[in-house]
């Protein structure tokens, strides 16, 4: 019975263990965002990037950034320095969208693209720490959205030289542009008129009008059937 007992023990504490080490390992690594606009397949968009920051990588200087996407799905061999709208921390992670704190736009080092076009770098001067639970906020357009509708696993890392900062985000691509066309109609009216005068001769006036205003080419017709009459007035 005791032994058992024991033995439960030490599958409840083997359990625990194993949980604790699993929420472990999710608080170091953090939990992160990837957006796409627009999110359509194949198009220039701006991609933002949000990430907490875990214990791993708390209390030390940000000193870069890795955005790793899956092979064949988006190119970001474009992207440079000037198309990078905003890199910086959110503190406390209390800010939506790309709002941040903290702007290290001035540290930016240099930008660059790797594996075809499928892993983006961005170089920072470490001038900046980081503290846990805080959010890296990365937004930079010049990006080509992969050809397919789906979502696709993006790798993201706070400080790759030294690493211990990995995540993962879910990059969702949504279906293609809907164009409408519209097509407009214009009318054509025309109005003939024939006047024979007092020695016989025959004057003819035709009026042709074009567009959709109902009632401008009557007005013209009747313009014109009031000058007819009036050189047959003179005539007789």
């Amino acid at each position: 019975m005791n032994g058992k007992f024991s033995r439960s023990i030490l599958a409840a504490l083997l359990a625990l263990t194993v949980i604790a080490g699993t929420s472990g390992l999710a608080a170091a690594a953090g939990t992160a965002t990837i957006e796409a606009n627009p999110s359509t397949p194949d198009r220039s968009a701006t991609h933002t990037v949000t990430q907490t920051v875990g214990s791993n990588v708390a209390s030390a200087s940000w000193t870069g950034y890795k955005i790793t996407y899956p092979d064949g799905s988006a190119d970001v061999s474009n992207v440079t320095m000037a198309d990078v709208e905003t890199i910086g921390i959110d503190r406390g992670n209390d800010d939506a969208g790309k709002t941040v704190d903290v702007s290290v736009s001035d540290d930016l080092d240099g930008v660059s693209a790797s594996n075809n076009g499928g892993t983006l770098t961005l170089n920072l001067g470490g001038s900046y720490s980081l503290n846990e639970s805080d959010q890296v906020v990365v937004s930079f357009g010049n990006a080509t959205n992969p050809g397919s509708v789906g979502d696709y696993n993006v790798s993201t890392d706070i400080n790759p030289q030294s690493s211990g900062g990995e995540a993962s985000a879910t990059l969702s691509i949504t279906k293609k542009d809907v164009t409408t066309t519209t097509t407009s109609t214009t009318e054509t009216t025309t109005t003939q008129q024939s006047t024979t005068t007092s020695s016989g001769s025959t004057t003819t006036t035709t009026e042709t009008t074009s567009g959709g205003s109902p009632g401008f080419g009557a007005g013209l017709a009747l313009v014109a059937l009031a000058g007819a009459a009036l050189v047959a007035a003179r005539q007789h």
